[in-house]
Formats: C-alpha cells, sequence, structure tokens
C-alpha cells in the first residue's frame, strides 16, 4: 500500500511539474486584438495549453493530498492536509476562470476569424477583466502562494534534492500572481522554473521510498541471530 502510494505521488509531481512547465511553452503570445488576436485564441495550441495548466493544477491538489498519507521525511512546517485545503482552494477559484479563457476564447476567436468579425474579442475582454471574475482568480493566485511558501518550508529539512525541489516549486507558485505582467519569455522561464521544482520533488520521493525499503532489509542482515544456548 506504501509503495503504491509513494508511486502515486511521484507520478502526480511529476505530470504537474511537466504540464505546467508546458503551458506557457506552448502558449501563443500576439496582440489579443484583432483577427490576429482572433486567430491565437483560437488555435489549437491556445486550447491545449489551458488545459495543460488546469491539469497541472488539479494533479498537484490530488498529489498533495496522496502525499498528506504518508508525508514525506523530515517534512516540516505545517501538516501538509493544511497545504491540501489550500491547494484545492487554489483550484476551485482557478478552474472556473481557466475554463473561460481555454474553451470561451477558444470558441470566440474561432468565430472572430471564420466571420472576420474582429469586434467579438470585445465580449472576450468583458468576461475576462469583469471585477467578480478577476477578484476569483486573484484570489486562487494568492491561495497558490501559501501553497507555495507551505512546499518550501515542509521540504527544507528532506535533501538537498528535495530542498532544491520545493524552493523552486514554492517559488514558482508564489509568484504565480506577478508573472502574468511579465514577457513572454520571462512566462516561459516561469514554468520551467516550476516545472523543474515539481519534478525534482518527484524524484526525491523516489528515492526516499527506495532508501525506506532497503532500510528494514539492511537491519535485518545485521542483526546477530541469538545463541540457542544463551536464549535456554
Amino acid at each position: 500500500m506504501r509503495t503504491r502510494n509513494n508511486l502515486s505521488v511521484v507520478i502526480g509531481f511529476a505530470t504537474a511539474g511537466v504540464a505546467l512547465a508546458a503551458y506557457p511553452a506552448l502558449r501563443p503570445y500576439g496582440p489579443e486584438s484583432g483577427l490576429a488576436g482572433a486567430a491565437d485564441f483560437g488555435a489549437t495550441a491556445w486550447l491545449v495549453a489551458h488545459a495543460l495548466g488546469m491539469l497541472g493544477f488539479v494533479t498537484l491538489a490530488f498529489t498533495l493530498r496522496a502525499a498528506a498519507t504518508r508525508p514525506p521525511r523530515r517534512w516540516t512546517g505545517r501538516p501538509l492536509r493544511e497545504v491540501e485545503t489550500r491547494a484545492w482552494l487554489a483550484v476551485a477559484l482557478l478552474l472556473p476562470y481557466y475554463g473561460a479563457e481555454a474553451y470561451g476564447l477558444n470558441q470566440i476567436g474561432r468565430y472572430a476569424t471564420d466571420h472576420h468579425e474582429p469586434g467579438v474579442l470585445d465580449v472576450a475582454d468583458a468576461f475576462r477583466y469583469a471585477p467578480f471574475e478577476v477578484t476569483t482568480f486573484t484570489l486562487g493566485l494568492f491561495a497558490l502562494l501559501l501553497v507555495g511558501g507551505r512546499i518550501a518550508h515542509g521540504m527544507w529539512r528532506t535533501g538537498a534534492l528535495g530542498r532544491t525541489g520545493g524552493l523552486l516549486a514554492g517559488l514558482g507558485l508564489m509568484t504565480y500572481l506577478p508573472q502574468f505582467f511579465g514577457t513572454p519569455a520571462l512566462r516561459v522561464t516561469h514554468g520551467l522554473v516550476l516545472g523543474l521544482g515539481l519534478v525534482l520533488m518527484a524524484v526525491a520521493t523516489a528515492r526516499s521510498a527506495r532508501s525506506a525499503r532497503s532500510a528494514p532489509v539492511e537491519e535485518t542482515e545485521s542483526t546477530p541471530t541469538p545463541d540457542p544456548e544463551l536464549v535456554a
């Protein structure tokens, strides 16, 4: 059971890392206005990139749930269950906005391109920058900030690899809000840093699991067999 749980955590962190790194790398970066912007919104790359972003956040929350049943060796700070709760809060606040970005903008972009009506992009701006939508999205990003801080703190004493992964992943999650205002190159770099951190956490978890499995064997081999005469 523990082996299966560890495997779920390893696969989960790695999957979330790859998805969150691919999201900004695949996303088109254009003027987001006129027919050129409509073409970007309607592109398959736009849809796939945002779907990967949603997959990354949901997978991260599920992975934290699996990790909470058996926290990484020498995990410090608040319990992982609390980190998981914050992750699900972030997911609940972020996914509606990401869904609109992924599916709504994609269909609006396709319509504008097919009918040569770039004016319909005004509809996109109406829901992208509406007060309620922006507020919930921002709150979700602040929840991610809390998750990132907990991960960086919790992984601090898990070894050099785990510490590095926790710091990179934590930094990536904590800076998810300001990176939206960066250049395309900065956003891609940010995604790579976050993704690398999560992958390193996956590798650290796998190594820790292997060490834990080998430890009992070593103890058994090194424990001397009692002399029957002495026992008697």
